[in-house]
């Protein structure tokens, strides 16, 4: 089987569909099982190879990806290998690998590029500048692009903000918005602060570029106005944005730039409201999502952060510290958390809490690598050097020095550590000390009577006719009440055209009710038509959906005939409005009294099974214990409901907290034989549920459940409706189980299955509904914003009840993440 050959592979097919509706970690899922199976030949499993990993790097798990190219073969290994090792963490190992193909000449532009980014990382700035001018003159178009944006930002960083402004404007020119971002930058370095302004409303109002974009843009305006000296704008600017972006990667900048703009002496500005609300409960849209996302608690972080930065300028340092201390032990691995326990550890010094230094320096050197030891080492000197003891001072501002990662950390403590040199009087090793400095300084959903007249042969015959459900019936009865006005037979008549009108589509309940009016102003009615008079009456306002009319024209009727054939199914009806009207206290009492009053009657088993489902639905204690004793009963007179009635019995266990009985329950309605299939399938999928709510204490249950509802996918007869609706749950539980990606496929086998050509029923609709806003949900929570889109999107398209409220999100979501000219 070729590459080419593998797509009529369904789930190969459904692999590639994925990655091409940006879910790669599905498509990486279900790429990497199909490779565990047996009997490819190999050219089958370096397409499959190529597929997986490709797929794990998009979805950025360099980890899984290595897994695989350490024991599968694929296209371009090197640069995969390098790429899943820059996800992975280890740039190094990255840069090493890239350096040796670069050395041998093996390796690609795109390999090329990815070095040049390495060396970035490590610092190898004028390396890396050597190499992206090569690309820039030599490689692909796209390359030739990308590098040389990197060389632009490169100049920008060093201060050469001229020329990357001239190259900048070329390529802002053709429409790139990256390259208008960094020109905008460049401007507001060199003070052209209008030119800067314009160009970033520019790129705010465009629908390019993507949400990061929008994000920087949104910031770096903001400084713009920090810098033309507008500090109440720019606040406004930053609150904004900070208070509608439900995940950014550029929120440390904005909180620093925000607490700069509060710190800053143009004028005195009091912390935002809105930061108080931060605190408690994240900004405005994580407050509205449908789950609290998980960036909920860092946003939290940075706001506390924001807070205490602000109380200490406001000299308010123990109400700072608090807020800092918040920081520290509520938010641990918090991208500011560093940066939290400096100002921490530099206030506590400041109040002579020597104790609480010691303790924070002490977290600090476990938590932390070489290089941010430097940090406390240097916090704690400055503590040191403030309390005017300069040799201690001296010792940790040397350590600093010794251990700092980069030159302006080491300049910065030699520097202090000479001062303090200085003032203790030591001037030789003030002399050695100034020189290291100056070394490290240089670098940066009826039935009817007859009689024996031609009359009543006539009306005999219109009556035959309904009883067949003829069409021609209504023109029959019709001509027969016309006809013959005094007939002793016209209430019959009359009646027999309200049944029949009844049941026909649409129904004109006009003249049903003018019918039973007439049949009711019939003389010499007999007490059995009065009855079916009112009976009809009855049905009528039931198909009208008058429920509160129901109940009164029935409780008439079982006033005024107790002792009629019909009351049992009166009172059900009467009981069935209650219980539509959700007065269920009302329908219970009247179920029940159906059950006592008519026990021999073919409604006793329902009203019973019916009386519990009332008791339940009263949301009382004394209501679920009745309801399972009227399934008990149910059960015991093993008639047709008996099955169901276990069923339910189990379901209310389950509310009560009860799992472990629902479960057995189950289990022993499951080994009933002649069970039928759809009522097995819904009890596995209960069941499943049930598992998974053990799980929470059990994680063993869990595994159980997701292997029930595997087995039952496998089924080969098994129906969209009922494949659907395991797909789900199989979703619910491996989202339970921690395991987003596989709960996501779940979603996607649902929405996407093979040979589907969308929902049909109210039912089928409800899981695919079910499945597919789950699986946005699961999308939204992991930030794929354009995979969320297209998902909703899919769902947009089909014709149930959902559609449009799915096209409203698509629209959402892309609005919100800039997405209308993104790529697959």
């Amino acid at each position: 089987m070729s590459a080419a050959d593998m797509e009529d592979h369904a789930e190969f097919r459904l692999a590639r569909r994925a990655l091409n509706d940006g879910l790669p970690a599905v498509a990486a899922t279900k790429a990497t099982r199909l490779l565990a199976q047996e009997g490819w030949s190999s050219t089958e499993r370096l397409t499959l190879a190529a597929l997986a990993v490709e797929s794990w790097v998009r979805a950025r798990n360099g980890t899984k990806a290595l897994e695989l190219l350490s024991s599968e073969q694929v296209p371009n290994k090197p640069f995969w290998e390098a790429q899943a090792k820059m996800l992975a963490g280890d740039v190094e190992g990255a840069r090493l690998a890239l350096e040796q193909r670069l050395q041998e000449g093996e390796a690609t532009s795109q390999e090329r590029l990815l070095l040049a980014q390495a060396w970035l990382a490590a610092g190898l700035n004028d390396q890396a500048r050597e190499l992206l001018v090569t690309l820039r003159n030599t490689a692909t178009p796209d390359i030739g692009r990308r590098a040389r944006l990197m060389l632009d930002e490169l100049d920008l960083n060093s201060g050469s903000y001229q020329p990357a402004v001239s190259d900048l404007k070329e390529l802002t020119t053709g429409g790139d918005p990256a390259a208008g971002l960094l020109r905008a930058r460049g401007l507001m370095e060199m003070s052209d602060l209008t030119s800067a302004e314009a160009l970033l409303r520019e790129l705010l109002s465009s629908t390019s570029g993507g949400e990061r974009m929008h994000h920087a843009a949104s910031v770096l305006l903001a400084e713009v106005m920090l810098r033309q000296g507008r500090q109440v704008e720019c606040v406004e600017t930053i609150v904004q944005f900070l208070d509608n972006t439900l995940e950014s990667q550029i929120w440390t900048e904005a909180f620093d730039l925000l607490a700069k703009a509060l710190d800053s002496d143009l004028q005195p500005i009091v912390l935002p409201d809105a930061c108080l609300r931060w605190i408690s409960e994240g900004n405005g849209v994580q407050k509205q999502a449908l789950l609290p996302p998980a960036s909920t608690g860092v946003f939290r972080g940075h706001a506390l952060l924001l807070a205490a930065r602000w109380m200490l300028h406001q000299n308010r340092r123990v109400e700072a510290l608090g807020l800092l201390e918040a920081l520290i032990q509520m938010h641990r691995d918090h991208p500011q958390e560093a940066e939290a326990m400096r100002l921490a550890l530099e206030t506590y010094g400041s109040l002579k809490a020597d104790t609480r230094v010691t303790a924070l320096a002490d977290q600090w050197r476990k938590t932390y690598s070489a290089g941010q030891s430097a940090m406390v080492d240097f916090v704690t000197g400055s503590t040191a050097f403030d309390r005017g003891e300069y040799t201690q001072s001296i010792r940790l501002f040397e350590t600093a020095a010794n251990v700092a990662a980069t030159l302006a950390e080491r300049r910065a403590a030699l520097y202090n550590a000479a001062v303090a040199a200085l003032r203790a009087g030591e001037w030789m090793l003030y002399q050695g000390l100034l020189g290291q400095l100056e070394i490290v300084s240089s670098g940066t959903q009826s039935s009817l009577q007859t009689g024996d007249t031609a009359a009543d042969l006539e009306l005999d015959q219109a009556l035959d006719q309904a009883a067949r459900g003829q069409d021609s019936a209504v023109q029959s009865l019709r001509a027969f009440i016309t006809k013959h006005t005094g007939h002793p037979r016209l209430a019959q008549a009359h009646l027999a055209l309200a049944e029949v009108l009844l049941v026909q589509v649409p129904t004109d309940f006009a003249a049903i009710e003018a019918s039973l009016a007439s049949a009711a102003a019939a003389p010499d009615l007999t007490d059995k038509q009065k009855q079916q008079i009112s009976l009809t009456r009855l049905w009528m306002l039931d198909k009208q959906g008058q429920l509160k009319a129901v109940t009164e024209t029935g409780a008439e009727y079982l006033k005024a005939w107790p002792e009629s054939s019909q009351a049992a199914s009166v009172r059900m009806k009467v009981a069935d409005a209650f219980y539509r009207m959700e007065n269920f206290a009302s329908a219970r009492t009247e179920f029940e009294l159906v059950a006592q009053e008519h026990a021999s009657s073919p409604f006793a088993d329902t009203a019973l099974y019916f009386a519990g489902m009332a008791a339940i639905s009263m949301m009382s204690d004394e209501g679920r214990e009745a309801a399972i004793n009227f399934w008990q009963e149910v059960a015991e007179r093993g008639g047709p409901l008996s099955i169901p009635a276990r069923q339910q019995q189990a379901l209310a266990k389950r509310r009560a907290g009860e799992e472990t009985e629902a479960l057995k329950l189950l289990d022993s309605l499951l080994t009933e034989k002649n069970l039928p299939e759809d009522m097995k399938r819904s009890l596995t999928c209960e069941r499943a549920e049930i598992l998974m709510l053990l799980g929470k204490t059990d994680p063993s249950q869990l595994e159980k459940a997701v292997s029930s509802l595997r087995d039952l996918l496998r089924e080969s007869d098994l129906t969209y409706l009922w494949s659907a609706r395991a797909g789900y749950t199989l979703a619910a539980v491996l989202q339970a189980s921690n395991r987003t990606t596989e709960a996501l496929e779940a979603c996607y086998d649902v929405v996407q299955a093979s040979g589907f050509t969308g929902p049909s029923s109210p039912p089928e609709f409800r899981w695919y509904y079910r499945a597919g806003f789950f699986g946005i949900d699961l999308l939204e929570t992991q930030k794929e914003w354009e995979a969320a889109a297209r998902l909703a999107e899919k769902l947009a398209l089909s014709t149930g009840d959902r559609a449009a409220e799915a096209k409203e999100l698509a629209t959402r979501i892309r609005l919100e993440h800039f997405l209308w000219d993104a790529k697959p």
